[in-house]
């Protein structure tokens, strides 16, 4: 037999017809079988990994329960901080004529650069449309109940001070 022959090993009358005989590599568990793993980083497109990100979770006990997309945003966001910071670094070593990276340039980096500063300081950077946390709503009062007292009471002008002494 030659290369370009098929074997079907199932008869005719027990085969539906839409089925084709394609060789046995991708029927059943054997596909599965043979079947190349992925990361979960390389899966998401980035360079840190999602597994010991996983895993640290874990073993923190931050929450009883996180969804499965819980360390590929944290694993994200952890490396477009380190790119960011190593980023600016690199351009503050590349000005005082270094070719490597010092902490000295990394605290430059950081003190430069207004998000970062905010962000590793503990400062969580805001957006103008984000909606405030329900802790703080309940806080503070209010927006319509404040202006509409202001709204409500008119000025009352003092009289003036010649005008008391005139009558005495």
């Amino acid at each position: 037999m030659s290369g370009a022959e098929e074997v079907c090993a199932v008869p005719e009358r027990e085969r539906e017809p839409e089925a084709t005989c394609s060789g046995g590599l991708s029927e059943g568990g054997e596909a599965k079988a043979k079947k190349s793993r992925s990361s979960r980083s390389s899966r998401a497109g980035l360079l840190f990994p999602v597994s010991r990100v996983d895993r640290q979770l874990r073993r923190g006990r931050f929450a009883e329960r996180f969804g499965a997309r819980a360390p590929v945003y944290l694993a994200a966001v952890l490396q477009w901080v380190t790119h960011k910071t190593m980023d600016a670094a690199g351009k503050i070593s590349k000005k005082s004529k270094q070719q490597r990276i010092s902490p000295s340039h990394l605290q430059a980096a950081v003190r430069k650069s207004s998000l970062l500063k905010q962000l590793l300081r503990g400062g969580v950077p805001r957006r103008g449309g984000r909606a405030v946390p329900r802790s703080q709503r309940v806080a503070s009062p209010p927006k319509k109940e404040t202006t509409k007292s202001k709204k409500r009471r008119p000025r009352r002008r003092a009289a003036p001070a010649r005008a008391t002494a005139a009558g005495e």
